[in-house]
């Protein structure tokens, strides 16, 4: 995973840039913003007037300001990031969402075939942009969190329960959500819930930055059709990314520095 320096996105940066689309030929793009970080009022009045009526009024909802801050933050990211893209106002992007949430994009007419995924977690967001490749992205911050060995036995395949198995401490919560950010994001990639994932298919680490995924014999998927890697943007941070490689393709994922 590549890091680019000199991508800095600047905060009223939002004009096409026919380099940066022509890249996502052979690049998957992955943005990142820390909500915490953006505070300046007439920046976020700026970020809400690129939401759709749909999405106010659901930002209205939040009970909590930490909660309506990282919705504002990360669908004004998504609108920014595209419109780097093509030649979109931010406000004038239109999504729909399947039956499981992902949202897709839905209009303006005539732009690129861009496909893209968002997340965001406790301190951090991310929006993964790709050409016409299926792709899913998942952040979580690593801490403690209730019972999570039971959680592994209920969400994760034999082979990976087995490797948890051998862990603890830091060493369990760093392979932990390694697994559950691989398998959100794999999920999320597919279009599809990670509650109806299955566990006929385990995901092995094969480096810090890299992973593949293995299927059950005789269940009739490839995964060489798959691509993953993680990034660690934060101390605090992992985040995996899933592309489907339907050319046997690998894209190199360039990490955008943090936007703040």
């Amino acid at each position: 995973m590549n890091r680019k320096q000199n991508a800095v996105v600047k905060e009223d940066s939002v004009a096409f840039d026919s380099s940066l689309l022509d890249s996502l030929r052979r690049e998957a793009h992955v943005w990142f913003a820390e909500p915490a970080a953006i505070t300046e009022t007439s920046t976020l009045a700026r970020y809400k007037s690129m939401l759709s009526p749909q999405e106010i009024e659901r930002h209205s909802r939040f009970r909590y300001a930490t909660d309506r801050q990282s919705y504002l933050v990360s669908h004004a990211l998504v609108r920014r990031v595209l419109s780097q893209y093509a030649g979109v106002d931010p406000a004038q992007w239109r999504f729909s969402s399947n039956q499981y949430g992902r949202p897709e994009i839905s209009g303006p007419n005539e732009v690129p075939p861009l496909r893209f995924n968002l997340t965001h977690t406790n301190g951090l967001v991310a929006c993964l942009v790709t050409l016409s490749a299926d792709c899913g992205v998942d952040a979580e911050r690593i801490s403690a969190r209730a019972n999570p060995r039971a959680v592994a036995r209920k969400m994760f395949a034999e082979t990976e329960q087995r490797e948890l198995d051998k862990l603890d401490g830091d060493a369990f919560m760093e392979r932990f959500f390694s697994y559950w950010t691989l398998r959100e994001a794999y999920c999320k990639a597919r279009g599809v819930s990670i509650f109806h994932s299955g566990k006929n298919y385990f995901f092995e680490t094969t480096n810090a930055q890299r992973a593949r995924i293995k299927f059950d014999t005789g269940y009739g998927c490839n995964g060489n059709q798959w691509q993953f890697c993680f990034s660690r943007p934060t101390a605090e941070h992992i985040v995996a990314i899933a592309i489907r490689a339907s050319d046997h393709r690998e894209r190199e994922v360039v990490c955008r520095p943090i936007v703040s």
